[in-house]
C-alpha cells in the first residue's frame, strides 16, 4: 500500500440491505454517492491499465 491510500479516510459501505416493498429510487445524496463511485471506477480502470502496460514492458525486459 502507499503511502497516498493509507492517508484516505474510510469510506462508507457500498450497499445497504434493501427492505422488501420499499421505495429504492436513488435520493440526492445517492445521486452524489454514484457519482463518486463512478469517478472512482475510472480512476481504477486507468490504473489497471497503466499497470497492464508496465506489467508487459517488465516482460519484454526478461
Amino acid at each position: 500500500m502507499n503511502s497516498a491510500e493509507e492517508r484516505e479516510e474510510p469510506r462508507p459501505p457500498l450497499s445497504r440491505p434493501v427492505e422488501s416493498g420499499r421505495d429504492v429510487s436513488f435520493s440526492r445524496p445517492d445521486s452524489h454517492r454514484i457519482a463518486e463511485l463512478e469517478l472512482e471506477n475510472l480512476r481504477l480502470h486507468r490504473l489497471v491499465a497503466e499497470l497492464l502496460l508496465k506489467n508487459q514492458q517488465l516482460r519484454k525486459v526478461d
